[in-house]
């Protein structure tokens, strides 16, 4: 998956995760709840925590992260703000659009908030 030389830091291997879409439905009071999560597919990414920086910058914008998840190449589905990424028993929920460095699909981050509560 991983062409050329890269250079990771020891652990920083490539782990596996699903990503579920979460469906929401409304109660008779019209409050939004999430009933359900479809998985909509496997990725093989980096799981990094997000610098002091981005965390701030991403505050700053209401959107709080902890950790990025960075993959090679564009996934071959569409992932928006609000899905989950799994590893693990861990949850990661996506914050923003994925950010394509460069706009020419050799990399792509996913800003996310790791959540426990839900």
């Amino acid at each position: 998956m991983f062409t050329g030389n890269v250079m990771l830091n020891p652990g920083q291997e490539l782990r596996g995760f699903t990503v579920y879409h979460p469906v929401k439905r409304e109660t008779p009071l019209g409050r939004q709840v999430r009933d359900s999560e479809i998985e909509v597919g496997q990725i093989r990414a980096i799981l990094a925590v997000a610098s002091s920086e981005e965390k701030q910058r991403w505050r700053q914008l209401e959107h709080p992260i902890t950790h990025k998840i960075i993959m090679q190449r564009r996934p071959g589905f569409s992932i928006v703000s609000g899905d989950v990424f799994k590893h693990n028993g861990r949850r990661f929920v996506h914050q923003a659009l994925p950010y394509d460095v460069g706009d020419i699909g050799h990399w792509t981050i996913f800003y996310c908030e790791e959540r426990t509560d839900i």
